[in-house]
């Protein structure tokens, strides 16, 4: 049986980012979460394919044609919210070429809304994390037996569509295969100019995160994870982590491979100082060059040392604001002078400290907390910063808060580009003052002098640098 994963040319022209799930494309990371559950499938003897249209730069009337060429026998598509319109467009046109093929979703957004997806018989969500539940279902389509046991799955039944009860999150990750990293047609064009290396690929060493952020949008295979849980427990899953020695495992995997540099895709990835440690002692003489996310509060100078001896670039520190009350109503469970300290340490081991920076999460956003943001930036010497406007994802406290207090410009939750464009409005804070601050506060720091003269050189030439800026202005 052949099954082939696919990702379709967005209808809009704006091609989603699949791996976060919560912005737009502006480079390309290999999604290990779809490879993950690939893996899965291929080590059970199914002929598997991954299309990545956006790519291979596909147009649509490419797309047709290919669809009427192919022999597949199941699709599968990988949905974030930001994909859903165009990923449904590719189910119709599968259906007007291919009939009553079956087709899967998965991921964050069906996950969530699965009614939304199951339009027909032929078509079935897998709910949270996709592997075993995934590999039940293809067995059942492959032998036309019944998928009424299957756990996490929903589908039509009948007139109604059936959710099936939940499963548990995968207890040891261990026991998975590393993702499918042979399925990716074109390695080299994926990319991170944090590191600056090609061939560049991602590993995800943990799932889930402990905190209770009302506005997080974790890694999209986290929130599949987390949202799938909360519909039976009220409460997200417990974390789950990798083995230090699986993880060595697969950098020696990737470095006899040829890779050059590793994007830890996971939510937070210093879980404890031995772990943390062992990880970085087992790939440090491997040279290849990574960086990941981390808490403020879990960085210490011991494990700052031990990551900046195994070649990470660059730590991703989810500071948010660098208010206090802004951070305990989000509830970041963070003292914002831990975040000055963390920056301050990981600058003094060579690492870049990129930060995020998130307007309007809070009532208590003003133009003065947004002016204060920007003038710490400036004071720490912070390397990078994305600034962003919150946008209240649906499956989050934030989202319920945002439908409560009628603060969403549209009336519910619509995708928006974060870096540009404003889906909330407060008394005191409206849509334009939101964009105008983002647009003001990225000004501000990407043209500058010290900016392009140093990230030109990163980004390998002009030309990238203004790619990226077009993504921001």
């Amino acid at each position: 049986m052949k099954i082939t994963f696919l990702i379709p040319p967005p209808i809009d022209g704006k091609i989603p980012e699949r791996v976060s799930g919560c912005a737009y494309l502006l480079y390309y990371v290999p999604n290990i979460f779809l490879l993950s559950a690939a893996a899965v499938l291929e080590k059970e003897g199914y002929k598997i394919r991954y299309v990545e249209s956006t790519v291979k730069k596909w147009d649509r009337k490419y797309f047709l044609n290919f669809l009427k060429e192919d022999l597949s026998d199941i699709y599968c598509f990988y949905a974030v919210n930001l994909s859903q319109k165009t990923d449904i467009q590719a189910l119709r046109d599968i259906r007007d070429i291919r009939g009553d093929i079956p087709v899967i979703f998965f991921g964050p957004a069906p996950s969530d809304r699965p009614a939304e997806f199951v339009v027909d018989a032929n078509t079935y969500v897998v709910r949270g994390e996709p592997e075993h539940t995934m590999l039940e279902l293809a067995r059942a389509l492959e032998t036309k037996s019944g998928i009424e046991g299957i756990k996490s799955i929903s589908f039509k039944n009948n007139t109604e569509i059936a959710h099936n009860t939940n499963r548990e999150p995968i207890e040891d990750l261990d026991v998975l295969p590393f993702p499918a990293r042979h399925l990716l047609e074109e390695r080299d064009i994926y990319y991170n100019p944090k590191l600056g290396e090609r061939p560049f690929t991602a590993v995800c060493t943990s799932r889930g995160c402990s905190y209770r952020c009302i506005y997080c949008v974790p890694s999209s295979l986290s929130f599949s994870r987390e949202l799938e849980y909360k519909h039976h427990a009220d409460r997200k899953p417990p974390v789950r982590k990798r083995s230090p020695e699986h993880i060595i495992e697969e950098f020696k995997l990737l470095k006899s491979q040829g890779y050059k540099a590793v994007n830890v895709q996971d939510d937070q990835f210093v879980w404890g100082e031995e772990r943390t440690i062992k990880i970085c002692e087992g790939i440090q003489d491997l040279g290849i060059v990574w960086g990941c996310s981390a808490r403020s509060d879990h960085l210490n100078e011991a494990i700052v040392s031990a990551m900046a001896s195994a070649h990470c670039k660059f730590i991703d520190l989810g500071v948010e604001s660098f208010n206090q009350e802004i951070l305990d109503y989000i509830k970041k469970d963070i003292d914002v002078r831990k975040n000055e300290e963390a920056i301050k340490l990981v600058k003094r081991y060579g690492i870049s400290a990129k930060i995020n920076i998130m307007f309007g999460a809070s009532p208590m956003e003003t133009p003065a907390t947004i002016q204060k943001n920007m003038e710490e930036v400036k004071r720490l010497k912070v390397d990078q910063v994305m600034y962003n406007i919150a946008n209240p994802f649906p499956g989050t406290e934030f989202y319920q808060i945002a439908k409560e207090n009628k603060l969403f410009v549209y009336g519910d939750y619509r995708p928006v580009n974060v870096a540009k464009e404003a889906n909330i409005t407060y008394s005191h804070l409206s849509k334009t003052d939101l964009e105008k601050a983002v647009r003001r506060a990225n000004f501000k720091f990407f043209l500058t002098p010290r900016f392009m003269l140093k990230n030109v050189r990163r980004l390998g030439s002009l030309d990238s640098l203004k790619a990226m800026l077009r993504k921001l202005f």
